[in-house]
């Protein structure tokens, strides 16, 4: 009798070992993603399929002696180039002033990328799936399954040879059992090398704008509170306001989990039905009420931007 218990814990034990081993494969897999985008030189261009629509761009990193650099140019004609010296990113607009803000990243860019593990794992678990190809690379599946109803998942496809992020699928649940990819983030061409692009050679030459020079709006006074946030997310103190609302806003905040960010704003109201829009994973939301509308942006589920508009309610 004592052998056959000995023998049913050690399976137990056995059965609550692998999957943990699996989960520990995954984020090993995730941080050799994350040190591939970082240190390596590269010149890749990618698309983002949301539905019908789709952008394409371009993106170049390297190192040059302590010194990172990186380059994001939108291949459409609405896009702004975007440029990253170290910690200054500078958003290079031809018929405006340039905008200068202090990151580690370009947030134009799979923020899962940049966000430290420890924070990712709070959020999701970390599951191999199988080796597969991408055009015509052997790469490995990487799923993120997010612990919360409220988030959305990711499937990461691998480069094996080189660690980098061929496909970023931005997966939800529909009926509790299928898929449904609601963004595609995938690279159309790779090339890395020894040596830093020539391009982002001359770039570390160039002269930019000061980021003294940079100007943001004051920030708005909330005539209003905020009384539930979703799973995770917390509010940024001194969120970068938005110019094109000046001065309509009477009340704005911004939401962060760390890995994505949602506005919710409200404004005078202008007596309109309920609006609610998806563009790709990003839900614009409009709840219009005879005072006020209030508006929820981000990347959530239309349910989700329902309830953060409806704990809105007046100091």
């Amino acid at each position: 009798m004592m052998k056959l218990l000995v023998g049913l814990c050690c399976s137990a034990l056995l059965l609550i070992a692998l999957p943990l081993r699996a989960d520990e494969a995954g984020w090993a897999l995730l941080e050799r993603v994350q040190q591939s985008v970082r240190q390596r030189n590269f010149d890749t261009s990618f698309v983002i399929l949301k539905g019908n629509q789709v952008e394409s761009y371009r993106w170049l990193h390297g190192r040059e002696q302590g010194t990172e650099i990186e380059h994001l140019i939108p291949m459409f004609a609405e896009g702004v180039d975007i440029l990253r010296r170290n910690d200054k990113v500078y958003y290079l607009l031809s018929e405006r002033p340039s905008l200068v803000t202090h990151s580690q990243n370009i947030k134009e860019l799979p923020a899962l990328l940049y966000q430290e593990p420890s924070r990712l794992r709070q959020l999701y678990n970390a599951v191999l799936g199988s080796a597969t190809m991408v055009d015509g690379r052997s790469a490995q599946l990487l799923r993120l399954s997010a612990t919360s109803a409220e988030r959305y998942h990711y499937w990461l496809w691998v480069d094996a040879e080189t660690g980098f992020p061929l496909r970023i699928d931005t997966i939800a649940e529909q009926n509790g059992t299928q898929n449904l990819a609601l963004e595609i983030w995938q690279v159309t061409h790779l090339r890395m090398t020894a040596e830093m692009p020539d391009t982002l050679l001359q770039l570390l030459e160039i002269e930019l704008p000061d980021s003294a020079t940079t100007k943001h709006p004051p920030a708005v006074n909330t005539l209003h509170q905020l009384s539930w946030l979703p799973d995770g997310y917390q509010i940024v103190p001194d969120p970068v306001q938005i110019p094109q609302l000046q001065p309509e806003i009477q009340s704005y905040w911004l939401l962060s989990d760390g890995l994505h960010h949602i506005s919710v704003f409200v404004q005078p109201g202008h007596r309109l039905p309920e609006q609610a829009y998806r563009d790709g994973a990003l839900t614009i939301y409009v709840q219009s009420g005879p005072a006020q509308d209030i508006t929820v942006i981000g990347p959530v589920k239309v349910e989700t931007a329902q309830r953060l508009a409806a704990s809105v309610s007046q100091q």
